[in-house]
């Protein structure tokens, strides 16, 4: 037998033995396919000059009605419309468990516009979501793609939790947010470090780092954003919240160079395992407004949650905000109440309403039925 038989036969026998040991250690789950269905039947009226914070004609057989106020058949022209504004969705999403403190996982998700036939074209219809890989262990989570965003995990879900409406105030300030930063849920091209989780209060301590990557047409810095978000929780029932969120911008001479800040502060109390108070603040400066990038704006929100039982649950909520580049949100109240027939499938009503301090005023309120698989 020749050396370079020799050479390949140990290189195949030692190849071998890996596998067998990783075949013995790793554990993979089988890829998990998951979605959801949601239809609403939503009516909207607005006066002419409202800005429009509340997203209304989302994802209709007509497209988005709520951009243009002079745009014929605009949604506040219309008696009702049927919406998939909460984003119908199809994913699927597994893992391995590489060693006993390091597991690999994914998740890729996609919206499904169910109400607008393209004649079986993707085109438009479908839309990522989620697409993201990561490492984790006992030290933490490490996240590369798009992904939720920690202002919503550690701010945003303070005060506001229904699937479509009661986020005027949100949008308000995180809309001005470059690129996916903007109306803070999701970040495209973002990588991320999290240790313990936000959503609750079972974590006494929980942190993320997230720097979004190479995001901007004209942005020629690698990296494009920078948040970092903390919240210290105790006794299992407070939990206190900050968010921070910078931009960072380098282009060409002669090109809006403005790098907006964001600040978030918020709180939750479960006063009882089936009622629970949130508070949320939110303050972003220096981003451009069309004219210059000394603008601010600012909003507040505050927000009861209650579980009925025998499947019923709610939100009621009230915020204000203010602006030095468009009209202030006077007074903002919002609400849901859902019905969970199982585990998966829910019927809710929503509703939103904003007073402008320009004497206008919008109004959406829609009911929806959502199906889990």
């Amino acid at each position: 037998m020749s050396n370079h038989t020799l050479k390949a036969t140990a290189v195949g026998s030692v190849s071998a033995l890996a596998l067998a040991a990783l075949s013995t250690t790793a554990h993979a789950d089988g890829p998990e396919l998951y979605g959801a269905v949601d239809i609403g039947l939503e009516s909207y009226s607005a006066d002419d000059e409202a800005p429009q914070f509340i997203f209304s004609g989302l994802n209709t057989a007509e497209g988005d009605l709520f951009r243009d106020p002079d745009e014929p058949g605009r949604a506040d022209d219309r008696d009702f419309l049927l919406s998939n504004a909460f984003q119908s969705r199809l994913g699927v999403r597994g893992g391995e468990d590489l060693t006993d403190n390091l597991r690999a996982s994914y998740n890729i998700e996609f919206s499904v516009d169910v109400l607008d036939e393209d004649g079986g074209g993707f085109s438009d219809a479908v839309g990522t979501r989620l697409g993201w890989v990561a490492l984790s262990g006992d030290w933490g989570m490490a996240k590369i793609g798009t992904q939720w965003m920690a202002l919503y995990e550690f701010g945003g879900w303070n005060a506001h939790r229904a699937e479509v409406h009661g986020y005027g105030t949100y949008f308000y300030t995180t809309g001005v947010l470059r690129d996916s930063l903007g109306f803070g849920f999701r970040q495209g091209s973002a990588v991320s470090y999290q240790y313990g989780s936000a959503w609750g209060h079972s974590d006494p301590f929980a942190l993320n780092i997230t720097a979004g990557i190479g995001e901007g047409p004209d942005n020629e810095s690698g990296i494009s954003s920078i948040q970092v978000a903390g919240q210290y929780s105790f006794m299992d029932m407070f939990s206190i919240n900050a968010v921070v969120i910078q931009e960072i911008v380098d282009v060409e001479e002669g090109i809006n160079d403005d790098e907006a800040t964001l600040f978030n502060v918020g709180a939750r109390w479960s006063v009882t395992p089936e009622f629970e108070l949130g508070a949320n603040y939110t303050f972003v400066t220096d981003y451009f407004d069309g004219v210059d990038a000394d603008s601010d704006r600012d909003s507040i929100a505050l927000a009861a949650f209650y579980d009925f039982g025998l499947g019923w649950d709610g939100q009621l909520g009230i915020a204000t905000a203010s602006a030095d580049d468009i009209p202030d949100i006077d007074f903002n109240v919002y609400g849901f109440v859902r019905y969970a027939f199982t585990e998966r499938t829910n019927t809710y009503l929503e509703f939103e309403h904003i007073d402008y301090d320009n004497d206008t005023d919008e109004t959406i309120g829609m009911l929806a039925v959502q199906h889990n698989f």
